[in-house]
């Protein structure tokens, strides 16, 4: 196996047999949990999506760091997409928490 650079340049192809697929993976599902926690209809999405993300993305970071995929930039956006819109909701949720059980409880 070749070993390739983790973030190599934009004009670079793709070569056979790359294992893109968990990076790819973790955009997505950061940009859908990003989108679900704007909408406010699809909050309760937004968390197991950005989950997801967290995980393709460790998966794929670590995947090009180790040379078997070249897209170590699109991982490690949807990792730090996942990470950032899973702290937010999770803080959210927990004042929340703690400004209802203060107001009724």
């Amino acid at each position: 196996m070749t070993q390739r650079a983790m973030f190599p340049p934009a004009d670079s192809p793709a070569l056979a047999g790359d294992r893109e697929g968990a990076g790819f993976t973790a955009m997505v599902l950061g940009v859908m949990s990003l989108f679900f926690m704007v909408s406010l209809v699809g909050i309760l999405f937004s968390i197991p999506t950005g989950l997801g993300a967290i995980g393709c993305g460790a998966v794929g970071v670590r995947r090009a760091k180790r040379g078997e995929a070249s897209n170590g930039r699109t991982a490690l956006i949807g990792l730090v997409l996942g990470i950032a819109v899973t702290l937010t909701l999770g803080c959210g949720v927990m004042w929340l928490d703690h400004t209802l059980s203060q107001a009724y409880g």
